[in-house]
This record gives C-alpha cells, sequence and structure tokens, in this order.
C-alpha cells in the first residue's frame, strides 16, 4: 500500500503534518513538535523516521510505501 505526508503548517513555533492512504483518507496526524522531541523524526522531512514509528505503531506495515505528498 502507498501512503502520503502532507505537512499542512510549518512555520516557527508551528507544525501540522498528517499521512493519508491511497483513498486519501488521513490515518495519522502530527500536531506540535512532540514527534520530533521523542526523536521519531530528526526533522520535519524525515520520511524514514515517520515510516519507522507509523510500522511500530501498526498503521504501516514494512513492506509500505510512504512518500511526500507536497
Amino acid at each position: 500500500m502507498k501512503y502520503k505526508y502532507y505537512i499542512d503548517l510549518d512555520e516557527r513555533g508551528e507544525f501540522d503534518a498528517d499521512v493519508r492512504n491511497e483513498a486519501e483518507d488521513t490515518v495519522f496526524t502530527i500536531k506540535g513538535f512532540e514527534i520530533f522531541e521523542d526523536d521519531y523524526m530528526k526533522h520535519s522531512k524525515d520520511i524514514d523516521g515517520l515510516k519507522d514509528h507509523l510500522v511500530s505503531l501498526g498503521i504501516m506495515k514494512p513492506g509500505d510505501n510512504l512518500i511526500s505528498g507536497n
């Protein structure tokens, strides 16, 4: 399955993003910087880190693809 990662807002002090499945349904949302502070992602474009996190949560499978939707 293919998933897309969209950065909706990346301003100083604010960050919002979401991950959508092939049907464009949102399966995961990110609000704020906690995902970076908890070291799941190194920076806002760290798709590999995000995929690892989503696999660990059971949202994605290891063979699924995560690409930028922006």
